[in-house]
């Protein structure tokens, strides 16, 4: 049996509120001229786009500054780590541990979703169906060692072996 071993490819920090992707709503363009269609919109889109900006920018600029010519985006597996450090709400209790888990607080799945897509944007991978493990925990800020402002600490492994 042979054991699958990892290489670094990417390790950033990006600082702002991260933004879940996922849910959409249906509405339907009436133009002046033409024909009604339905057309989907991202819900929460206001928050969604420059958080993805961030992070895609933050991971363009790093791929960047690492390779000393054009950066070609990884071929096959990857592993990716996910920590979402949120901002803890003035109500939460201060001497007691406490985890994000309102329905403020987004779903997990939905914020992976929001940075893997920009990761896709900045040319990490081709497509985020390489990523063969996500580990993607939120949690708030400054808790147990997490970042002590909002954002996420990506991490991102090719499989080799």
């Amino acid at each position: 049996m042979t054991t699958d071993t990892t290489l670094a490819v990417l390790d950033i920090t990006v600082h702002g509120r991260p933004a879940t992707q996922g849910s959409k709503t249906a509405f339907v363009v009436r133009p002046r001229n033409g024909r009604p269609r339905a057309v989907m919109r991202e819900a929460g889109a206001v928050d969604l786009k420059p958080w993805r900006e961030a992070v895609r920018s933050t991971a363009a600029e790093a791929l960047h500054a690492a390779s000393n010519g054009p950066w070609a985006p990884v071929s096959g597996p990857v592993t990716v780590v996910l920590t979402f450090a949120l901002p803890k709400p003035a109500s939460a209790p201060k001497r007691r541990r406490t985890w994000p888990v309102a329905a403020r607080s987004g779903d997990v799945d939905k914020l992976a979703r929001a940075c893997l897509d920009a990761l896709t944007d900045s040319g990490v991978w081709c497509d985020d169906a390489q990523v063969v493990a996500l580990t993607a925990v939120k949690d708030y800020v400054g808790s147990e060692g997490h970042l002590l402002v909002p954002g996420v600490r990506v991490q991102v492994f090719r499989v080799l072996g």
